[in-house]
């Protein structure tokens, strides 16, 4: 089984995560599944996407921004490919803008590493939906795990009110994946909601401004990577369970290195883990 097929039944069941919500269960519903693979335009892969009107007071400057987040929650929920053309017009055909946001927007998704220019048989360059691999999980992974791990440095430094109603939410939220993890059938998309809103917790609560801007710069990248790895490993939930509750044990123990070090090894051993589903499933989109 290749990834690529892999990833088009297994986004389907997932929608697009939204950090303020961190009960799952009231959360259900599918994205619609991926039309197209490959070297295919954006254009196919928006169909469903209707126009955005513009409301009235909008200012232009506002909708490079309004593009890119269009844009990255399409790539990081899935529903645009890894390895899909984004075609500049078509883009701005179906968003109902000018070329120009577009343009900005896609040049900052390239800076951002969401998007990749690739030359093609006639030699042109074209811009596509960065591939998949096993070495940019790695990258990514271990870059997230080493700016949450300074947040829960922070975290673990916190006065004792603050650090206390901290556990007290790490642990109702580490308790609901503990439930999750013990059904016969494990809901990967509740999985990847709680593991995702337990890490998001801590960062919230104690990173400065300049760490929590890079955390939300890099952290969506990493995060479609972190759905197919819950997708494909529900039965190993109770692992990352156990080692949410180091990482909680140390807060609350108030030892900033341990709380660093324990939020590092659950990164990097989730970077180990979603490496042996790329080697069985093989990496996607090309470079």
């Amino acid at each position: 089984m290749f990834l690529g097929s892999t990833l088009a039944s297994s986004y389907g069941s997932v929608k697009v995560y939204k950090i303020s919500e961190v009960d799952a269960r009231s959360c259900r519903g599918s994205l619609p599944s991926l039309s197209s693979r490959g070297p295919s335009a954006v254009g196919g892969l928006m169909s469903n996407t209707k126009a955005r009107p513009k409301k009235d007071g909008e200012q232009a400057q506002d909708r490079p921004d309004m593009v890119y987040r269009q844009l990255r929650e399409l790539i990081v929920s899935g529903r645009l490919a890894p390895g899909t053309r984004l075609v500049e017009t078509l883009v701005a055909e179906r968003l109902g803008v000018s070329r120009t946001p577009v343009r900005s927007a896609l040049h900052r998704l390239q800076q951002e590493g969401y998007a990749v220019a690739v030359n093609e048989g006639d030699e042109r360059q074209r811009l596509v939906v960065a591939p998949m691999t096993a070495d940019d999980a790695a990258d990514l992974f271990h870059v997230v795990g080493e700016l949450e791990g300074l947040a829960c440095y922070y975290a673990a430094g916190a006065e004792l009110v603050q650090k206390t109603r901290l556990v007290q939410d790490l642990e109702e939220i580490n308790d609901k994946l503990l439930l999750e993890s013990q059904t016969p059938r494990p809901d990967a998309y509740i999985a990847f909601r709680l593991d995702a809103s337990f890490h998001r917790r801590y960062v919230i609560e104690s990173a400065p401004p300049r760490l929590l801007a890079l955390h939300d710069a890099i952290k969506p990248q990493a995060e479609r990577y972190a759905r197919l790895y819950v997708m494909a490993l529900t039965n190993e939930l109770g692992v990352s369970v156990a080692e949410h509750a180091t990482i909680i044990r140390a807060i609350l123990d108030g030892d900033p290195d341990r709380a660093q070090r324990a939020v590092q090894t659950n990164w990097r051993n989730a970077s180990a883990r979603i490496a042996t589903v790329i080697a069985e499933w093989g990496e996607t989109g090309g470079w």
